[in-house]
């Protein structure tokens, strides 16, 4: 596959040069703040496969441009609002309709499967985040096994206040990482937590400064790289072996019903709407 909203590169730790035991896997769209759209989740999917099978001991993933990642690309994921410009050259009749949905419902079929492919790396995963961290890309960075951010971070589980609800792991993984009390706030608020709260929560390692982030991801990246690999391997399969003894099928398969009813929905035609054109939703408004 040829790869436009991602890049990967591989390089020695800090700590002994010439390993190539580190991959640093970057979100690569810095003009939409990184959001994860159709094809960066198809990108995604593949990239991951492809990871797995490579001889990097640590991956770090980060986002171009200074922002780790805006979530979903509303700008492309409008569908569910049936918009005419939106139809992709299909025909304006039943079938194409039907289409329409089919293609909008396998995206997040393919961006739930990348996801899960994240969490089931054997290798061990860093997320290095900086500037707006929203969305699935919060999600994507709790499904990682550490996590750095920089002072200036923004991270907030936006979804239910753009219309939509979780869909890459946030209520089976969030919990575990800050309590059930504090990420049922913010899930369903959506509010926002800088560095310093972040930190004292448990939600990420630690904060650095900007320029010490992949700095910093490198180092943590490298120490582990030197470590035994059947050791850190196994110890990382026993760890999320544990952690995600509620992480089944049925419960993959009811979230993604869920999502998949809500996208239907006219508040989340509402949520998208709101979003573009840079306004607060009118959610009651739009249900009368």
């Amino acid at each position: 596959m040829q790869y436009k909203r991602l890049s990967w590169s591989i390089e020695s730790s800090p700590q002994k040069p010439g390993d190539n035991a580190i991959g640093i896997l970057t979100l690569d769209d810095p003009k939409a703040s990184n959001a994860v759209g159709p094809r960066m989740a198809l990108e995604l999917d593949a990239m991951v496969d492809e990871i797995k099978h490579s001889d990097v001991r640590v991956v770090i993933i980060t986002g171009a441009g200074g922002n780790f990642c805006g979530g979903g690309n509303l700008k492309v994921e409008t569908l569910p609002m049936e918009k005419p410009d939106d139809r992709l050259g299909l025909d304006d009749n039943e079938y194409g309709d039907l289409l329409l949905w089919w293609l909008n419902d396998h995206f997040h079929h393919v961006a739930q499967r990348a996801c899960r492919k994240l969490e089931d790396l054997p290798q061990t995963t860093i997320a290095a985040m900086d500037g707006i961290t929203v969305g699935v890309g919060l999600e994507m960075a709790i499904s990682c096994d550490l996590r750095l951010c920089t002072d200036r971070v923004k991270m907030a589980e936006l979804a239910i206040p753009a219309g939509f609800m979780s869909e890459w792991g946030a209520p089976r993984n969030l919990p575990k990482l800050i309590g059930l009390t504090r990420a049922t706030e913010l899930i369903l608020t959506g509010r926002f937590v800088d560095a310093k709260e972040a930190v004292a929560i448990g939600l990420v390692n630690r904060a650095v400064t900007p320029d010490r982030l992949l700095p910093e991801a490198r180092d943590m990246a490298g120490r582990i790289a030197q470590m035994p690999k059947l050791g850190v391997r196994y110890a990382k399969e026993m760890l999320r072996h544990y952690n995600q003894h509620n992480r089944s099928q049925e419960g993959l398969d009811a979230e993604m019903a869920r999502v998949l009813e809500i996208t239907r929905t006219r508040e989340c035609a509402e949520g998208i709407a709101a979003f573009n054109e840079r306004r607060r939703p009118r959610w009651m408004e739009n249900l009368r």
